[in-house]
């Protein structure tokens, strides 16, 4: 992938997204810095601080688009981490949606990594549900299924208490010699506090933690149990 090329895109999705909003449609923007950038459980930042920038576009009739735009570190390569995801949202029933989409991940100078996965989910009031499917997962030859949960519960006004599970399995003709002894399954947990800061903005501070395995093979150097502070702010 050319340098820059993931940060230039983003540039281009919003201004599209700009043009989305003064066709009336939702478009917002979130920036989010953590002590230690994580996804799926797994340290994309080396376990060290990160940021990340967030477009997000809901349209008529469920439809709703983003993307998201973070440094990741492999090793001893590093640069901008892309994600493209769009869907669609319908109801099911009073307090319970269905949703399907896509989302598109680029790697700068990591290009080896790009992937694609297709999801589904059940979107609840204080819960969701969503399960992934990767064709070549991380690039690494594997087809992977990844599913999690997610729950929040307000406690107080303003407070509220977050969790997560994950469960990610990968399949392949032929097992990777990389995986043994740790096993084509990785499951991670998270468990916090969020405290809404105004009328914008959050802060989170949660227990991290992932088993070894899984479709992976850049992941040794991460913890696998940490604590993160987490801000973010919509504008």
């Amino acid at each position: 992938m050319p340098p820059a090329r993931p940060a230039r895109l983003l540039l281009l999705l919003a201004a599209l997204f700009a043009g989305a909003s003064l066709a009336r449609a939702d478009v917002g923007a979130t920036l989010s810095v953590q002590t230690d950038a994580r996804d799926r459980g797994m340290s994309y930042s080396a376990n060290r601080p990160g940021a990340q920038l967030g477009l997000a576009w809901d349209g008529s009739g469920g439809w709703y688009g983003g993307a998201s735009l973070a440094q990741a570190r492999f090793a001893d390569r590093h640069g901008a981490w892309l994600r493209l995801y769009g869907g669609r949202v319908v109801g099911l029933q009073p307090g319970l949606d269905g949703e399907a989409g896509l989302v598109v991940h680029r790697f700068e100078n990591v290009s080896r990594y790009d992937y694609v996965e297709a999801y589904a989910g059940l979107l609840a009031e204080r819960w969701n549900l969503r399960v992934y499917a990767s064709p070549d997962y991380y690039g690494v030859g594997q087809r992977s299924l990844y599913g999690e949960v997610n729950l929040r519960w307000p406690l107080a006004a303003g407070i509220a208490a977050v969790g997560h599970a994950g469960l990610l399995r990968g399949f392949s003709a032929q097992r990777p010699a990389y995986l043994d002894p740790r096993g084509a399954s990785r499951t991670d947990l998270r468990a916090g506090a969020a405290w809404q800061l105004g009328a914008s903005s959050e802060m989170q501070l949660a227990w991290v933690a992932a088993s070894r395995g899984g479709p992976y093979t850049w992941t040794d150097a991460s913890r696998r149990r940490t604590v993160i502070l987490q801000l973010t702010t919509a504008f």
